[in-house]
């Protein structure tokens, strides 16, 4: 039989793993990105030249940097979310209430996004650099509060979809990576309403998300208040306090934007 799906085209690869290795390192030279990528310096020195010249990043001395050029197709992909006006000041609305991180996530092609996220006083020192909600992050959907609570509205399915694509990767010690226990607590989920990671996605950090449903059942979206383990208790009546403000706000949203 004959593969019909499309080939990835290597050269676009290249590139864009050039753009990622530059922002994980936080800058890098040509020699670091060809040691890192293992490619030759010849091959890499195109690459930058050519997204240099589009302004997909920048050069300061022998270190390349992501452009600003890049604002211009974020901000486009975050704002055509109709949702992204109201949910980014329930965003900051959930932070200032509750202290802790709150963020507000969407899932595009199996993989969970976050598109605003905000620190609240008491949760402020410490987390603002290390947040993985931090605007335009990409994560898998097992290991997080909103990811497991945007799995728990699919059908089965398309979660299995979704674990054949990305798997079930481990990221701490507390990582579901089991299919059956995965789906044993998407059923959790939906019989309670709200999802909670414990630890799962980092060492140190929890919480807890629930989804923004439309009218006619289709999830849109999930918010989700998190923070250091030590300020999230794990306590029962601790968890559905903070529950229940999360839901009750949602529920605000939804009856602002669909009702």
């Amino acid at each position: 039989m004959t593969d019909d799906r499309p080939r990835p085209v290597k050269t676009t690869q290249t590139s864009l793993e050039l753009v990622r290795a530059v922002r994980d390192s936080d800058g890098a030279t040509l020699s670091e990105l060809a040691s890192r990528l293992e490619l030759a310096k010849s091959t890499v020195h195109n690459h930058l030249h050519t997204l240099v010249d589009e302004g997909f990043l920048v050069r300061d001395g022998d270190t390349y940097h992501v452009g600003l050029q890049f604002l211009v197709f974020s901000e486009h992909a975050r704002e055509r979310n109709p949702l992204y006006a109201t949910a980014r000041r329930r965003v900051y609305s959930l932070a200032e209430k509750t202290g802790h991180e709150a963020d507000f996530i969407v899932e595009e092609n199996g993989r969970a996004y976050s598109l605003e996220y905000s620190i609240g006083e008491s949760t402020r020192q410490g987390l603002s650099e290390s947040s993985p909600f931090r605007a335009g992050n990409r994560f898998y959907m097992h290991n997080c509060a909103s990811g497991k609570v945007l799995l728990a509205s699919m059908p089965e399915s398309r979660v299995r979809e979704i674990i054949d694509r990305w798997g079930l990767p481990a990221t701490t010690d507390d990582t579901v990576t089991d299919k059956s226990t995965l789906f044993d607590e998407l059923e959790t989920i939906r019989r309670r309403g709200y999802a909670v990671n414990d630890e799962e996605l980092i060492d140190g950090y929890r919480s807890i998300g629930a989804a923004v449903t439309r009218p006619d059942g289709e999830v849109v979206g999930a918010f989700s208040i998190g923070g250091p383990a030590y300020r999230m208790a794990v306590d029962e009546s601790t968890t559905e306090e903070i529950a229940q403000l999360l839901i009750e706000e949602i529920s605000s949203l939804e009856s602002e934007l669909f009702r």
